[in-house]
This record gives structure tokens, C-alpha cells and sequence, in this order.
């Protein structure tokens, strides 16, 4: 029994994404995970309060692309980056609650949105602006590889929890 973490849908494709003019100046397409941490009963051992013994964290995509753009399968490729981060995000984020426990409900409470700000806006921000300076917003196709190639080992890897020395 475990609290997990799965993207829904595992891949992009164009049709995830909705067309609007809001995207981040600079960029054609932006995603931004959602992660949804079901609201289950706690549990109490030894007089603590924890979270549920089992449970699925779910990454979906919150996907735009500024119209016009050209959708093409490295712009996509790129885009599938971010979102895998995310993923990477939640599992650690899963791994870490499973470990949460506090004396009171409230604490566990804020237990909870501590690790979820923690893991989703603290660590996953700067991991995802490190990505995009280093491949130029997926242009810079070595850099890009380069962080493909580092994200596909750390998916493949359970207990990966730092990706190009930045913890997630």
C-alpha cells in the first residue's frame, strides 16, 4: 500500500492543449500541471493523525497554445518535458506524505499544504525555468536532448529526487 502519483494523460498531444492569446510573453505554448490530491478519512497510529494509507495523485494539464502557432512535434516534445516534471514533482511529493504525521488533525493539515507548496512551487518553479533558459524554450535541440534524456532516467528511477542537482 502506497500514496502514488500518475499523470492523466501520460502524453501530450496537440488536442490537450486550448488556444489562447494568455500565454507567457516569449513562449507559443505553456502548460502547467494540476495536481489533485484526493480528500480521503485520516488515520490514526500510535496517537498520530496520517493521511490515507492509499492513494493516487493525479497530474493533469492545464495546456494553451497561442493561436497561430506552429504545433509541431518538437514544440510538443518540450512542452511533455514540463509536464513530466510535474510528474516527477508529485512522486516525490507522494513519497513525502506517506511520511507525514502530526498530533492533531490541524497539523496535519498543514503538514499537507506545506509538503504540496513545497514539492509543486518552491522546488518544481526553478526546475522548470532551469529548463526552459537552458534549452532556450526548447530551441537549443543539444540542450533540449540533453534534458530529455535526464528527465527519461529520472521517470525510469523510483526514488529519483533531484534532477540536474535541483531537488524536486
Amino acid at each position: 500500500m502506497a500514496i502514488t502519483a500518475a499523470a492523466s494523460p501520460p502524453s501530450l498531444e496537440w488536442r490537450h492543449f486550448t488556444p489562447s492569446a494568455g500565454v507567457p510573453a516569449g513562449e507559443d505554448a505553456h502548460i502547467d500541471p494540476h495536481f489533485d490530491v484526493p480528500t480521503r478519512p485520516l488515520r490514526q497510529v500510535g496517537g498520530q493523525f496520517m493521511l490515507a494509507e492509499t492513494f493516487q495523485i493525479t497530474v493533469t494539464p492545464v495546456a494553451r497554445v497561442r493561436p497561430g502557432t506552429s504545433q509541431t512535434a518538437t514544440l510538443l516534445a518540450h512542452e511533455q518535458g514540463h509536464y513530466d516534471l510535474g510528474l516527477l514533482a508529485a512522486r516525490v511529493m507522494a513519497r513525502d506524505l506517506q511520511n507525514l504525521r502530526a498530533s492533531t488533525q490541524a497539523a496535519l493539515g498543514t503538514a499537507l499544504r506545506d509538503s504540496f507548496t513545497l514539492h509543486t512551487v518552491t522546488r518544481l518553479g526553478p526546475i522548470q525555468q532551469r529548463y526552459d533558459t537552458d534549452t532556450a524554450h526548447g530551441t537549443n535541440s543539444q540542450q533540449q536532448q540533453r534534458w530529455e534524456i535526464t528527465i527519461r532516467s529520472c521517470l525510469s528511477d523510483p526514488n529519483c529526487s533531484q534532477i540536474n542537482g535541483l531537488p524536486l
